[in-house]
């Protein structure tokens, strides 16, 4: 039992060597090279560590002033933002192995759940490894919530519930693209119910004249800077921070930054830290792009040996290209989405006040905003960011409470299929058992 434990506990519940082992056999089946072998499971270790010290800079930035404003104004304020709040779940530490073991069996049986697929609609293997980390995390904090189960069944719902969205919600975004991407690849990154609402918000406020695709109109050569993601949150990471600071108000923020004679002025410090969440987020991808591009092959070459015929379900940045202006347009009325909502929470003096997410307005936007131009133009891609954007963000106020060990961290998860799918699905499971054990 003592090795049991150890090889659990120790060596496949630590996501780092789990992973690590995961792309060593996928890279053995693939009988590659012994360098390539190498070269694969040393950079999905190191990937996801570098991914892990990228998340530890955006919580050490952003804890001490959501928690200062939560002291102020009496509420509880939250960025959704799936890389950092998987970064808390982390400093749990049976959570965190509960999560791995939930990520491990969810995988192996959405791969078997997809080799059993009749249609071939549904031949898709998701291979988003971190988003399923951060989706079996999701379960692992809310379900304990809501069915009051402990490890055992937390992990077992958890596994049913991932494998089935992994095997089944890429087909929707597979049918609705296939037009444009032509069965090459599907999309994976918890976007593919909210693509539904995209698609026909785009329909119904856009034009499928040619003229209207976002793609054909010609716009200042200095917005394609946009296209960049640490542009972008370079401007808008400071003035999130200053928004929270102003709620604060200057007493508070100065305390942070310090009070003696070379101490940092207050809006000064606040742009800093805004500086230092957008490096964390650098950080952060830069550990995820060295962890994908390694561990992607090694699960498609797992996949290969029992999915033949499958296409892999990918992250969002796979669907840019399809669209960029349309992207583009979709960022923009997600943002706009975004800080409407938190006026609203903060206006309506909302429990939860909820800060305008970089993740749903840059990576949800641009999703959104391709399919929205795709059914619309860039009125539809718009439109698109804008509805999806106020629904992923007001969300949040339902289901943040959800989230167990990590309410009050100033952090939750992003996505708007968290919103369109797993907060009802929460509040239904918590109804369920309310009706069976007499709430």
């Amino acid at each position: 039992m003592k090795i049991i434990n150890f090889l659990v506990y120790q060596v496949l519940s630590n996501e780092t060597i789990f992973l690590g082992l995961i792309a060593l056999i996928g890279l053995l089946l693939q009988k590659k090279k012994f360098p390539q072998v190498i070269d694969g499971t040393v950079k999905t270790i190191i990937g996801l560590t570098v991914l892990s010290s990228g998340a530890g800079i955006l919580i050490s930035s952003l804890s001490p002033v959501v928690t200062k404003l939560n002291q102020t104004l009496h509420v509880r304020g939250v960025l959704p933002t799936n890389d950092a709040v998987f970064g808390v779940v982390l400093r749990f530490g049976t959570i965190a192995k509960n999560t791995v073991i939930t990520f491990l069996l969810a995988f192996f049986l959405h791969l078997l759940l997809v080799r059993l697929a009749r249609h071939q609609v549904f031949k898709n293997a998701y291979l988003t490894a971190h988003l399923m980390l951060y989706h079996a995390a999701f379960m692992n904090v809310t379900l304990p919530i809501v069915l009051k189960t402990n490890s055992f069944w937390t992990i077992v719902v958890g596994t049913i519930l991932n494998a089935a969205y992994y095997t089944y919600s890429p087909a929707i975004t597979r049918v609705l693209a296939r037009p444009w991407m032509h069965d090459v690849s599907t999309l994976g990154f918890m976007d593919q119910v909210g693509s539904i609402i995209a698609h026909f918000i785009g329909k119904w406020f856009g034009s499928t004249k040619p003229e209207q695709d976002a793609d054909n109109m010609k716009l200042p050569k200095w917005a394609s800077m946009f296209r960049d993601n640490t542009i972008v949150l370079f401007f808008l990471m400071p003035i999130i921070f200053i928004g929270i600071g102003l709620a604060v108000g200057q007493k508070g923020i100065q305390a942070l930054a310090g009070t003696g004679a070379g101490s940092t002025n207050w809006i000064i410090w606040l742009i800093l830290e805004g500086f230092t969440f957008t490096a964390g987020i650098v950080v952060l991808l830069q550990g995820v792009r060295m962890f994908i591009n390694s561990i992607v092959p090694a699960f498609k070459g797992i996949s290969d040996k029992f999915l033949p015929g499958a296409i892999p379900a990918l992250d969002a940045p796979t669907i840019f290209p399809y669209s960029p202006m349309g992207g583009m347009f979709g960022f923009l009325g997600s943002t706009v989405g975004c800080i409407l909502v938190t006026i609203a929470t903060i206006i309506f003096r909302s429990p939860v006040i909820v800060f305008p997410s970089p993740i749903i307005m840059y990576f949800d936007g641009n999703v959104m905003g391709v399919f929205g131009n795709k059914a619309g133009g860039w009125r539809g891609a718009i439109a698109a960011g804008l509805v999806t954007g106020i629904i992923s963000s007001a969300a949040v106020i339902l289901f943040y409470p959800l989230t167990g060990a990590v309410y009050g961290s100033g952090l939750t998860w992003s996505n708007i299929d968290y919103a369109v799918v797993w907060m009802p699905i929460m509040y239904l499971l918590k109804l369920v058992r309310g009706v069976i054990v007499g709430f």
